[in-house]
């Protein structure tokens, strides 16, 4: 079994790079060892190409399993995967005494059903650190004999109806194709070499200028020399782990209808492109045997990052962000992969009952406003980003720092982290100047509107409400607003679900916000059949005048504290 999850590992990488190519054959693909019937199991590729040739992206997926079948991988493929796959299971060791309950239950489901071993991660770990070594590559690359000969073949496509003049692609043309792989020229896979480190250059550290600590939270607050500032929290939710997070006022809003797709992708394209000397499939190969990660994130009023990693890999995650604010990677054929990755992804998405509904509600909430928020992508949007004016707003949001507060938690020691704080974080490059959320104007509908929306075959119907509007903004009344809300939810389960049997799942959303504006809304989804819909809104409907008219009853919102502290103990 091992061996051939290294396999499937390998095999999936080397799929991933080509859906990183220009005019790539398909959006995603993969291969692995499983089976429609439990008891048996068989070899298995799959890709997705959108509104892309089908047959071009199964004779690329032919085309790959093919050279695997003939050259088989190479040793350093299999090394890194080695790495990768040690270093997985060292984290789930090191947090044995804090794993999931979620995870327990889906090793008993696995033990049950398939005889799965279950000896739990110190066993598991011994194994992998006594087997993984001794695995050749011959051992790896001998997997394919098990399917290399095969003559059982199934291929099957899967797609919406063809428009009028298209053709989906018959039984016997894609059977050829798979058969035409023993007979294709092909060369051995060629890696290039890449670069031994991340920071070509390492940065000149900055300092720490003062700190204070916050007794009641636990934390202690930093600020540096270039005027970033820095909270740490030093927990034991988990063993080995290490969360970032930095945030300050800002975000996609301060940009108009000209640029609003350049800022909508912006951090997407970044990260399709890659960072300093490395792509996203150069990244993955130099990051194998580590766990760290850092992305940008660029909401309507914000900016900042996210990142995680091990204890031992927190300095490759300040060397991640740093690439990310210094050194953005301007890939041309790239950029075009993900412009046609997302097209093709996307081109078909209208067809989606839920996703039209959702299109036409905003479109409706929003009154058609060109600035309202992107719910639902559209094919053509994505032919309106420019190359350069996404780069350039990429790096006016993300390469000056000044104003942003870095937020560091985890099974970190304060003392060890100090030092990487003031060489990657007090480096980073500040201009002084003033981020500032904007309020673009965009605004709700008001007043009282009824729409429906038909679309798709099966015996299926949404309910959607939303209520919105100004009101001022409080800590309490935000609070206040969630509560009501939660024990709408457990009324909602009570009658609709248990009584009516209307829904299996559904319920209320609250949210009052102060920045762009201070507003509220309250969301409603209740997914149904067609028979149920008038039965359900009736009964909801009787539900909002009973906690409109008398509040929530005290019963209800003792079981509401209750749940939100058991959610604060986890």
């Amino acid at each position: 079994k091992l061996i051939q999850n290294l396999f499937t590992t390998l095999a999936n990488q080397r799929l991933q790079e080509l859906t990183q190519k220009g005019n790539a054959p398909f959006i995603y693909g993969g291969v692995d060892f499983s089976s429609y019937a439990r008891g048996y199991e068989s070899f298995n590729g799959y890709v997705g190409t959108g509104t892309g040739d089908v047959t071009k992206g199964l004779a690329a997926l032919t085309e790959e399993i093919e050279r695997i079948k003939r050259f088989g991988f190479t040793a350093n493929e299999l090394e890194r995967a080695k790495k990768s796959m040690t270093a997985g299971y060292e984290r789930a060791f090191n947090n044995r005494d804090k794993t999931e309950s979620a995870s327990f239950v889906q090793e008993y489901i696995d033990h049950f059903l398939d005889n799965e071993p279950s000896p739990g991660i110190e066993k598991e770990f011994d194994y992998l650190k006594s087997l993984l070594p001794g695995i050749t590559l011959d051992e790896v690359n001998g997997v394919s004999a098990i399917f290399k000969d095969e003559k059982n073949k199934v291929v099957y496509a899967v797609g919406p109806e063809p428009k009028a003049g298209e053709k989906t692609p018959v039984d016997t043309a894609l059977l050829a194709v798979i058969d035409n792989g023993s007979k294709l020229d092909l060369k051995a896979y060629e890696e290039k070499a890449i670069a031994a480190d991340l920071l070509k250059k390492m940065p000149t550290a900055g300092k720490i200028v003062s700190t204070s600590k916050d007794a009641v939270l636990g934390t202690t607050e930093m600020k540096l020399s270039n005027g970033v500032t820095v909270t740490l929290k030093s927990t034991d939710f988990k063993n080995d782990q290490i969360l970032m997070g930095a945030t300050r006022a800002g975000g996609k809003d301060n940009y108009g209808l000209e640029d609003k797709y350049n800022a909508e992708y912006a951090s997407a394209i970044v990260s399709a492109m890659g960072v300093g000397e490395f792509s996203p499939t150069d990244l993955k190969k130099m990051l194998a045997g580590k766990i760290a990660s850092v992305s940008p994130a660029f909401g309507p009023n914000s900016e900042g990052f996210r990142g995680s990693s091990s204890v031992k890999d927190v300095e490759t995650m300040l060397q991640l962000l740093n690439l990310y604010v210094n050194e953005p990677r301007r890939d041309t054929a790239l950029f075009r992969t993900f412009v046609q990755r997302n097209k093709s992804q996307f081109a078909m998405l209208s067809s989606n009952p839920q996703a039209a509904f959702a299109d036409t509600m905003y479109k409706t909430l929003y009154a058609n406003n060109p600035m309202a928020p992107v719910v639902v992508p559209k094919s053509e949007n994505f032919d309106k980003i420019s190359l350069d004016k996404s780069l350039a707003i990429y790096k006016e949001r993300f390469g000056d720092m000044s104003g942003m507060n870095f937020v560091i938690v985890g099974s970190f020691k304060e003392a060890e982290i100090r030092p990487l704080i003031e060489k990657y974080i007090a480096s980073l490059p500040t201009t002084g100047k003033k981020f500032m959320a904007v309020d673009n104007k965009v605004r709700p509908i008001e007043g009282r509107h009824l729409f429906s929306v038909n679309k798709g075959k099966e015996q299926k119907s949404l309910i959607y409400a939303v209520f919105s509007g100004e009101t001022p903004y409080s800590e309490d009344q935000e609070l206040k607003l969630s509560a009501v809300s939660e024990v709408l939810n457990i009324r909602i389960i009570e009658e609709l679900r248990e009584k009516v049997q209307g829904i299996y799942g559904g319920g209320t959303y609250a949210s009052l916000e102060k920045v762009p504006y201070s507003n509220y809304a309250f969301m409603l989804q209740l997914p149904c059949g067609p028979e149920k819909v008038d039965t359900l809104l009736k009964a909801v409907n009787n539900e909002f005048r009973l906690i409109a008219d008398k509040g929530p009853a005290q019963s209800y919102l003792d079981k509401v504290k209750i749940q939100w502290k058991e959610a604060y103990k986890t």
